[in-house]
C-alpha cells in the first residue's frame, strides 16, 4: 500500500533526524540510507501505479471503442441485408408479374387476332361470277370458278396465318423488351440503393474512428499532463525532504 509506505517513511526519517540530533550517527545513516530505498521503492510503485493506471485506461478506450465497432458492424450488416432482401422480394414479385402478363396478352392475342383474313377482293369477284354462273346453269363453268377461288383463299389463308404469327410475335417482342427495360430500371435502382447505402456506412465508418482517434489523442494529452505533474511532485518532495533535512543539520549547530 503505497500510502503505508508513505507513511513508514515519513517514521523512518523522523527516527534518522532523532538519531542526529541524539548524536547516534550509525544509526541516521542507516536509516537514511533505509529512507533513500524506501523512496526509491515508492517511487517506482508509483510509477508502475500510474503506468497500470494508464495501461487500463487505454485498454478501456480500446474495449469501448471495439465494441462500438461490432455494434457498428452488426447494424450496417443487418440494415444493408434487410435492403437486399427487400430488392430481391421486389424484384422476384415483378418478374412474376411480367410472366403473368406475358401470358395473358399471348391468350388475348390469340383469341383477338383472327385465324382467317378478310376475303380479298379477287375472292370476292371469283364469288360473284361463280353465283352468276350457277343461277345461268352453268355448272361445269362455275365448278371451275369454285375451284379457282378455294385454291386462292387455301393460298391466303396460308399466308395469312404466317402473316398472323409474325404479328402476334411482334407483340409479344414488343412487350418482352417492355418488361426487360422495366426490370432493368428497377435494377439500377437497387444498385444505385446498395451504392448509397455503403457510400453512407463508409462515411459513418470514417467519422467513427476519427471519434476514437479524438478519444485516443485526448487521452494521451491527460496522461502526459499526469505524467508530468508526478515528475514534478517527486521533485518537490525531494526538495522538501532536503529543506528538512537542511534544517535539521541547521539546528544542530546552533
Amino acid at each position: 500500500n503505497i500510502n503505508e509506505l508513505e507513511e513508514y517513511i515519513e517514521v523512518i526519517f523522523e527516527h534518522q533526524i532523532n538519531c542526529e540530533k541524539q548524536g547516534k550517527y550509525i544509526e541516521a545513516e542507516q536509516a537514511r540510507n533505509k529512507v533513500k530505498q524506501l523512496k526509491l521503492d515508492l517511487e517506482k510503485r508509483r510509477k508502475e501505479e500510474i503506468k497500470n493506471k494508464h495501461i487500463n485506461e487505454k485498454l478501456g478506450i480500446e474495449k469501448a471503442h471495439l465494441e462500438e465497432f461490432n455494434q457498428f458492424n452488426a447494424f450496417w450488416d443487418q440494415k444493408m441485408n434487410e435492403f437486399n432482401e427487400e430488392a430481391s422480394k421486389i424484384e422476384q414479385e415483378l418478374i412474376q408479374r411480367q410472366q403473368q402478363e406475358y401470358i395473358q396478352v399471348q391468350e388475348e392475342l390469340q383469341k383477338v387476332v383472327p385465324y382467317k383474313p378478310k376475303q380479298s377482293a379477287e375472292a370476292l369477284n371469283l364469288m360473284k361470277i361463280e353465283e352468276n354462273l350457277a343461277k345461268q346453269k352453268n355448272y361445269v363453268e362455275a365448278h371451275q370458278v369454285q375451284e379457282k377461288r378455294n385454291y386462292l383463299e387455301k393460298q391466303e389463308n396460308q399466308q395469312w396465318l404466317q402473316v398472323r404469327d409474325q404479328k402476334i410475335k411482334n407483340q409479344l417482342n414488343q412487350l418482352k423488351n417492355k418488361q426487360q427495360n422495366e426490370l432493368n430500371a428497377l435494377k439500377q435502382r437497387i444498385i444505385a440503393g446498395q451504392d448509397e447505402q455503403r457510400k453512407n456506412r463508409s462515411i459513418e465508418l470514417e467519422r467513427l474512428l476519427q471519434k476514437y482517434q479524438n478519444v485516443k489523442k485526448e487521452l494521451e494529452i491527460q496522461q502526459q499532463m499526469e505524467a508530468n505533474q508526478f515528475i514534478k511532485q517527486q521533485k518537490n518532495k525531494n526538495s522538501n525532504n532536503n529543506s528538512k533535512v537542511n534544517g535539521s543539520r541547521s539546528m544542530k549547530i546552533q
